[in-house]
This record gives structure tokens, sequence and C-alpha cells, in this order.
């Protein structure tokens, strides 16, 4: 008789273990879950950052044009800086005039790390309602790391 209580309190025991275990697992599944999700919105908010900082250092750059460099650039899809470049080194045959590199940008939450953000400018599909050209944004850390991986 004593062997079978034994076998039935071991059999409790293990009953309770596997349940515990299986909460266990699924309360690691769940704050799994919810950092991957916070680091993935942390990312989409610092990548986002960066790349407003660059819109609005080369919103100035537009601001700071004539109008004409600004109908002459608009229509060669460039962005001649006119405080760096000038009138006379901007022509459409030059390709670096097609981007600008916006620098020493933080992020939201990263002190340690810098970003460049280049943007490019490109002639867009052409179509009723479409404009002439389009700005393309790409994110590069300062360390030689992949942006991706700092922001």
């Amino acid at each position: 008789m004593s062997l079978n209580k034994r076998g039935a309190a071991l059999f409790q025991v293990l009953i309770i273990t596997a349940l515990l275990a299986g909460m266990s697992a699924m309360i690691l599944r769940l704050s799994l879950s919810r950092t991957i999700a916070s680091r993935k919105a942390r990312h989409v908010i610092a990548a986002q950052s960066v790349i407003e900082s660059c819109m609005a250092q080369v919103n100035a750059v537009w601001a700071a044009k004539t109008p004409e460099a600004y109908a002459r650039d608009l229509a060669a899809c460039q962005m001649c800086d006119p405080i760096k470049d000038g009138s006379a080194n901007c022509s459409a045959e030059n390709q670096a005039n097609k981007k600008y590199t916006c620098t020493e940008i933080q992020a939201v939450d990263d002190d340690d790390v810098t970003y460049t953000v280049t943007a490019e400018m490109d002639e867009s599909e052409q179509g009723a309602g479409k404009p002439p050209c389009k700005i393309t944004y790409y994110v590069t850390a300062d360390d030689n790391k992949d942006a991706r991986q700092t922001l």
C-alpha cells in the first residue's frame, strides 16, 4: 500500500511540474514577442526621426535657392546646394548633384552613434498627376555598422 501512495505522490508532483513548465513557456513566449515588437517599433521611430532630420536639411537647401535655380534643379532632378556649390558647379551632367548628404544626425534614443542620411533625387515615372522627380533617403551609421542593426 505504501508503494502506491509514493507512486501517486510522484505522479502528482510530475503533473504539477508539467503544468508549471507549460505556464513558464507561455509567459516566456509572450514576453519575447512583446520585446521583439517593441524593438521593431523603436527601429521604425528612430529611422523616421533621422530621415525627418535630413528632410529638414533638404528643405532648407531648396528654400535657399533663387527661383531660377529652383526651376533649373527641378527640371534636371538635381539638388545643388547654393551655399556649397554655387551656380558654377551645378550642371545636369554632374551626377554628384543628384545626391545631398545630411550628416551628424542623432537618433531619438541613441547617444553613441551618429548617422549619415543621403538623399538621392531621381526622375519618377511620368504619368498623369505624378511629380517629375522623387527623393529617396538612405541611412548609414557613421561607425561603419549596418544602420538596421544600430537603429
